[in-house]
């Protein structure tokens, strides 16, 4: 029980702090509503979740035992963030645009990759397996049960980050508010990814 709790927490400390799919979740949620923000929720979810296993089930062998490896993901997925970044920023001010098209959310896909070229997941998952797996070969139900933990924690913080945005739409009441929001929350979004590349590096 107390392994179990102690998974939760970190669970919590980590899905829940700010990071580029959790600032996406929030302009997604401001921009499109709750609904619309479910793909992209499902599929940062159950990309993390992936990557947990994997690590866990022996990549992170490989990956430790490959210089320059993870700094080379690292920028390579730094720079799909920041592209992501800009397209925040340059984002319609509100959820239908003067055409009557309504804005487009990410997709799941587009949630996986998020989370696959997000260096903080990365970073996340192999302090994870490095806590509570620290033999070379973690037992398989214990890292289904640690990725079942993370899937939930994960799900629900990323819900909460898009609760946020819908809570801020109350106050965007005017496109001048939104573009103002979406270039805060795109400028945001580029300063976690240049603060992961200090922090791996």
């Amino acid at each position: 029980m107390t392994q179990l709790f102690a998974m939760a927490v970190f669970a919590f400390v980590t899905s829940i702090s700010p990071g580029p799919v959790n600032i996406i979740a929030t302009v997604t949620g401001a921009n499109c509503g709750y609904i619309r923000t479910i793909p992209h929720i499902t599929g940062a979810t159950i990309g993390f979740v992936s990557i947990l296993f994997l690590l866990g089930f022996g990549l992170a062998q490989l990956i430790n035992g490959v210089p320059y490896l993870t700094e080379v993901l690292t920028y390579i997925g730094g720079g799909f963030l920041l592209y992501l970044a800009y397209k925040v920023a340059m984002q319609n001010p509100m959820s239908v645009d003067d055409s009557g098209l309504e804005t487009s959310a990410p997709s799941f896909i587009q949630g996986m990759l998020c989370q696959w070229l997000n260096p903080k997941a990365w970073i996340v998952s192999l302090a994870g397996i490095s806590v509570f797996f620290s033999s070379r070969d973690a037992e398989i139900t214990a890292l289904l049960l640690f990725c079942g933990i993370f899937f939930i924690v994960c799900y629900v913080s990323i819900s909460v980050w898009a609760v946020l945005g819908i809570t801020i739409r109350t106050v965007l009441d005017t496109p001048k508010h939104y573009k103002l929001f979406n270039l805060t929350m795109g400028l945001l979004l580029a300063i976690t990814v240049v603060y992961t590349f200090f922090m791996s590096g």
